[in-house]
């Protein structure tokens, strides 16, 4: 054989007896065997030895050439049969790994399915993952567990032995430190247990070990972790009652089956939060969905397609938009295009143009009213969305609106009840101010007019003597010497001109008299219906002739615009007359004093007075383009014996008396508004209902 191992094809040994004296193997060949001539034929491939084929005679007699080569013939097929087997053996192998492979794959896909068809009950998954072990590791039971702080919980069984079963059920199990679970635990990968009674834990005298061996009959034992993220969270276990092994594909297999558990665990944890998140939203839905529906406004919502995706029951009654109509609008073109045809936006819009006005808008805030046809009245708020489209939120806010309405109107009364308050209170301390004071001018009138008669009657009896006195005494003072006739003429004179200054002041008191008079007598009560324009433009003409006749250099530029449909008005023409003429009066004092003092030739004085019709009442207003009246002096304006003038030029009281004429006797009102350097304003204002303020004075 040393020959053939070492590459020869063919050994010949004609006499074995002759040859073996120093080969044992020989020797033992011709002793037991009886052997003498022998022949050995390697039987190869490829160069590779596989087999020996080796003849031989008892006797010596060599073998022929021609027997040698039927020998190496029979060796060659003899070879071609061995790889044939071989190969057979090899497919048979592959055969076989192939269905198991098969199996494995075929269960694997069926416990996957059953995964995926049962995420929220995991009882049927852990079941088909025992039945596929034990089928296909050949086990004869066990385990799958799950595992918490607590211990070990077995949720699935085969097999099991009745007292484990009580034993496990009742109670989380937990395994001793050399146990294949703990084992598992602590490395987080397979445990092999070939043979339980070689373990060291049942050397050790491992309890729980012991009572598995002889109680239970387990003899081999695979236990495989269920890991989630590196984190023990069960294991599989299975078990033989007799020694065999598990094979590295079987082990594989259940490391498999092991990942399935770990993710049909996690989808089943998945799938009941998922189905609490949607049972949560679900109940959110419902109960957003019932204060949807019974929100005091209407809310519709458009997405980015600008379609409506959502609204609610207000908004349909609001719009008064039946279930029907809502099926075609599903667009907010429809929506817009529907509304206009319907004529909420007023007869006769352009659906169209409506159209391009919304969405021109509709990424942007924005809010306005609108009024329906049945007179309701919407405030719509426009919210676009960040991922686009928008929300419409409609209110209906016909009652503030109407309350709004209200409270102005209320307000307003109130407002003109204040005014007409004030201005009462105004005039009846004024009527009772001017009530006192035309009692105390008209006696001190009285009181003065008849010693003012006397100044005046004698001061101008006194010239007519003084003259008198002159002519009789001529001759006498021609002969005086010149000196003395001269101190004479000074001395008669001074007199004639300090009797002119006592008649001129005497004749201005007189008129301060007669004004004051006529303050404390009033109106004279006659009233009719009269063109009002007529009446201001006779006072303006009247005015205008008595200042020229004053100062004949006096002019000014009249402008008139009067209201020629003005209707005719019931005043005390007389009364009122006296009020234009004091505003006139005014106006030129004013525009001609300014053209004095600033001797501007640009300067055009002007006065201006217009007449409105308001409907309840007439306005005239009397406008200069005079100095104007100082902040100071304008809340005095109306006070009796205030003036602006110089001392001799005015009284003071045209104002005052002006003042309640339009106030006290016709129920109007008479304001001024002034700019220094620029103009001065004097409104009146006439109603056409006489409402007279009636004042008592006292005694």
């Amino acid at each position: 054989f040393a020959d053939l191992l070492a590459g020869k094809d063919v050994v010949h040994v004609p006499d074995l007896a002759a040859s073996c004296t120093d080969n044992k193997l020989r020797r033992a060949v011709v002793d037991l065997r009886r052997s003498r001539t022998g022949l050995n034929i390697a039987v190869r491939k490829n160069e590779e030895l596989l087999g020996v084929i080796a003849v031989g005679r008892q006797q010596v007699r060599p073998f022929s050439e021609a027997q040698i080569a039927r020998l190496k013939g029979l060796a060659a097929q003899a070879a071609i049969a061995i790889e044939n087997a071989r190969l057979l053996a090899d497919l048979r192998q592959r055969t076989n790994d192939l269905q198991e492979s098969l199996s494995y794959q075929t269960a694997t896909a069926e416990v996957l399915r059953i995964v995926t068809s049962s995420p929220h009950d995991l009882k049927p998954v852990f079941e088909a993952i025992l039945d596929r072990i034990t089928e296909l590791c050949s086990a004869d039971a066990g385990n799958l567990w799950l595992y918490d702080a607590g211990g070990f919980t077995p949720v699935a069984m085969r097999n099991p032995d009745p007292e484990a079963v009580a034993l496990l059920l009742n109670n989380p199990f937990q395994p001793g430190p050399l146990t294949a679970l703990c084992q598992a635990a602590k490395t987080k990968a397979p445990v092999h247990v070939p043979d339980i009674a070689a373990d060291d834990a049942y050397r050790a005298g491992d309890p729980f070990r012991i009572w598995t061996l002889e109680r239970v009959g387990v003899r081999s034992l695979l236990a495989a972790p269920l890991l989630k993220q590196g984190e023990m969270v069960g294991a599989i276990v299975t078990y033989r009652s007799v020694w065999q092994p598990f094979t590295d594909n079987q082990i594989a297999l259940v490391r498999t089956f092991a990942d399935q558990a770990v993710i049909a665990i996690e989808n089943g944890r998945l799938f009941k939060e998922l189905r609490e998140r949607t049972d949560e939203l679900a109940q959110r839905q419902a109960e957003l969905r019932v204060t949807f529906d019974n929100m005091a406004h209407g809310v519709a919502m458009f997405d980015s397609e600008l379609r409506l995706a959502a609204w609610n029951r207000q908004f349909q009654e609001m719009l008064d938009l039946p279930e029907a109509s809502l099926v075609d609008l599903r667009t907010y073109a429809d929506f817009i295009r529907f509304l206009a045809e319907r004529g909420e936006f007023g007869a006769g819009a352009d659906p169209e143009a409506e159209l391009q006005r919304y969405t021109a808008n509709a990424a942007r805030h924005y809010s306005f009213e609108r009024t329906r046809p049945d007179g309701t009245v919407l405030e719509i708020r426009h919210n676009p969305m960040p991922e686009g489209g928008f929300v419409l939120i409609y209110s209906d806010i016909t009652a503030r609106k109407r309350a709004e309405a209200e409270i102005r109107a209320a307000r307003d009364a109130a407002e003109r009840a204040l005014a007409e308050l004030q201005t009462a209170q105004a005039s009846l301390l004024h009527a009772q101010k001017m009530a006192a004071l035309g009692q105390l001018t008209a006696g001190i009138a009285h009181e003065i007019k008849n010693p003012l008669n006397f100044v005046n009657n004698f001061s101008n009896l006194s010239v007519e003597l003084l003259d008198e006195f002159k002519e009789t005494t001529a001759p006498a003072l021609a002969a005086l010497e010149e000196d003395k006739r001269a101190d004479a003429d000074e001395l008669i004179e001074m007199l004639t001109g300090n009797l002119e200054k006592i008649a001129e002041h005497g004749r201005r008191a007189d008129g301060i008299v007669k004004s004051m008079l006529e303050h404390s007598r009033g109106s004279s009560g006659e009233r009719r219906e009269i063109d009002l324009n007529d009446l201001v433009e006779e006072a303006l003409n009247l005015a205008y002739d008595g200042a020229r006749a004053q100062d004949p250099n006096f002019n000014i530029t009249l402008e008139r615009n009067f209201d020629r449909n003005l209707v005719p008005i019931e005043i005390a023409p007389q009364d009122i007359t006296r009020v234009f003429l004091n505003l006139f009066g005014n106006g030129f004092y004013a525009a001609n004093k300014r053209r004095k003092e600033t001797n501007n030739p640009n300067y055009k004085p002007t006065l201006t007075v217009t007449t409105s019709d308001l409907g309840g009442e007439v306005e005239i207003r009397v406008r200069d383009n005079g100095g104007g009246i100082a902040p100071e002096h304008r809340n005095k304006l109306f006070q009796p014996f205030f003036t602006t003038k110089p001392t001799g030029e005015g009284t003071g009281l045209g104002l005052s008396i002006s003042y309640d004429i339009v106030t006290q006797q016709h129920g109007g009102r008479i304001e001024a508004a002034s700019e220094v350097g620029a103009f001065t304003e004097f409104s009146v204002r006439l109603p056409r209902v006489r409402h007279v303020i009636t004042t008592h004075a006292a005694a």
